[in-house]
């Protein structure tokens, strides 16, 4: 069957047809999607119903495959109850149940609910994430996605020749304890395992050729500023590329599969009741080759 498009947002999102994931993807669909994504930035395939292995597979044909850190970082109760490559992003424990309130796992989860970009906290910048609804609960529990693309196209000249060659501090606790994580679940061996890295705020998207903005929730400081002058502007960044006409918000059918590009949007988990309704979300990322940048700092 041919892969067919449907745009789901005047600016960006699609949804496409003609696919099952897996291992076994031609060439020219690799190809296919890689365009595809170039151009909405989110794509969503329906009626998937894949397995953790199909996933995991599927992510291979688009670049080096991130692993989770939750082991390293909360020890081995919060460890990833899923394979190698796979992102626990429900509200599930080791046992089945949902987590409890104090649970840590839970805690970090909190930072989720505001606009982020996966992993921009790691000194090797991702590519796409693909997140796969397993469980999906009655109501509530969209995932917001924000075109940052077009909120860079949109900023006056002034502000885009102010951004040239500035970087961002992203640190993942940053967002963390600004989404809710109480702090003092925060120690040294935690931050010694992910301390902050610096990127860029305005980066050209490899295929597209567009530029776009890269901020968000783990972005604190801009190296050089105020920490309060730095932090207002990454914030007043985040508030305008987060405006309702370049937001797209998907509900979740069970067995959807929804990739984005991280280098050029930014999303959010919405709430639902998570204490009592399950809702089992399995994610795999794709990194991409860090430039020199990557390391500053």
């Amino acid at each position: 069957m041919a892969l067919t498009v449907n745009a789901l947002h005047p600016v960006f999102a699609a949804e496409a047809t003609g696919i099952k994931i897996g291992a076994n993807i031609s060439p020219e669909t690799v190809e296919e999607i890689e365009n595809l994504m170039a151009v909405y930035a989110v794509l969503v395939l329906r009626d998937q119903n894949c397995t953790d292995e199909e996933q995991v597979a599927f992510a291979k044909f688009f670049g080096p495959r991130e692993s989770p850190a939750g082991a390293t970082t909360y020890g081995p109760q919060n460890a990833n109850r899923l394979p190698m490559y796979m992102f626990d992003a429900g509200n599930i424990g080791l046992d089945g149940e949902i987590l409890p309130l104090d649970n840590a796992r839970r805690q970090m989860r909190l930072g989720d609910r505001l606009w982020h970009s996966d992993s921009s906290f790691n000194p090797l910048p991702t590519k796409w994430s693909m997140l796969s609804g397993r469980v999906i609960p009655p109501e509530g529990g969209n995932t917001d996605f924000a075109d940052a693309r077009a909120g860079y196209d949109s900023l006056p000249e002034s502000m885009k020749q102010k951004l040239e060659g500035l970087v961002a501090e992203h640190s993942i606790w940053h967002s963390r304890v600004k989404g809710g994580m109480p702090a003092e679940m925060i120690g040294t061996a935690q931050t010694n395992i992910l301390p902050p890295v610096y990127q860029p705020i305005v980066r050209t998207i490899p295929r597209s050729g567009r530029k776009s903005l890269m901020v968000g929730s783990h972005a604190g400081r801009i190296p050089g500023m105020p920490t309060d002058e730095g932090r207002k502007l990454l914030e007043e960044l985040t508030d305008h590329v987060t405006q309702p006409k370049y937001i797209y918000s998907h509900v979740w059918k069970q067995g959807d599969l929804v990739m984005w590009d991280n280098r050029c949007t930014l999303h959010r988990a919405t709430p639902f009741d998570d204490t009592k309704f399950k809702r089992d979300m399995r994610r795999t990322t794709c990194a991409e080759f860090a430039p020199s940048w990557a390391a500053v700092g």
